[in-house]
């Protein structure tokens, strides 16, 4: 498969251009040659990452976190200069997707954890620079469920929030939206304290947890849609459950 194509199939899939974000969206380092075999998935561009994918033969790298954020990178030094050496040496391509793999509705954290918690009547919830990117939705059961080694208890009915990664400042939100409990990756001690002060059950599921189920299900849609084989890289082996 020719590297333009895949670039092309996420840049639609995730609607990039869609989205004003911190992160600097979309292809973030090229490569030499245009033909792609493997593509390896993760949820943070580093350096262990880079090497990894260039020991499972994979010549695209599809992250969450990539390394371009804001104004882009100033310096090549430090951990920017360890990642760029890594990709260029291998020959690696590196493309990030913050806020559009947050957000998607059929590959994003947040759908794929209301799928997974088996909610109902999902929709759209938190605004994050004038992107929606969370969802609520109802329990259909009552049951327990586990994220990374977070428990999380709903009852049947109950009305969740969602929202990856550090969303602990949405807790008010979520209970201004009636939900029961909110769920996140993780929060700052004042979020923890405003979700407290408002009565809000807020459960930190870890940021890292909360935002391999996107990466997961972009790279399973690819190799379904495009046909070339893909390889979630887990930082955490044997630690996660899904």
């Amino acid at each position: 498969m020719k590297l333009s194509v895949a670039l092309g199939w996420l840049d639609r899939e995730l609607e990039i251009s869609r989205f004003d974000d911190v992160s600097n969206n979309g292809l973030q380092i090229a490569r030499e040659g245009d033909t792609v075999t493997r593509v390896a998935f993760g949820v943070d561009a580093s350096k262990a990452f880079l090497e990894k994918a260039a020991a499972e033969g994979a010549e695209l790298c599809v992250v969450h976190h990539g390394f371009s954020w804001g104004g882009g990178v100033k310096r090549i030094t430090g951990g920017v200069y360890e990642i760029v050496k890594t990709a260029l040496k291998n020959n690696l391509a590196l493309y990030a997707a913050h806020l559009p793999l947050d957000a998607n509705k059929k590959y994003g954290n947040n759908w794929e954890i209301a799928r997974y918690l088996e909610l109902k009547s999902i929709k759209k919830a938190f605004s994050y620079h004038g992107n929606i990117i969370g969802v609520t939705g109802k329990a259909s059961k009552s049951r327990r469920y586990k994220i990374g080694s977070t428990e999380i208890h709903l009852d049947k009915g109950m009305k969740v929030g969602v929202c990856s990664g550090g969303a602990g400042d949405f807790a008010e939100a979520a209970k201004f939206l009636g939900c029961d409990i909110f769920i996140t990756g993780e929060a700052s001690w004042g979020d923890v304290i405003a979700a407290e002060n408002v009565g809000m059950k807020m459960i930190q599921a870890g940021h890292y947890e909360t935002e391999t189920f996107g990466v997961r299900a972009l790279a399973e849609a690819m190799t379904t849609q495009l046909g070339v084989e893909t390889v979630f890289i887990d930082r955490m082996p044997g630690v996660l459950k899904r």
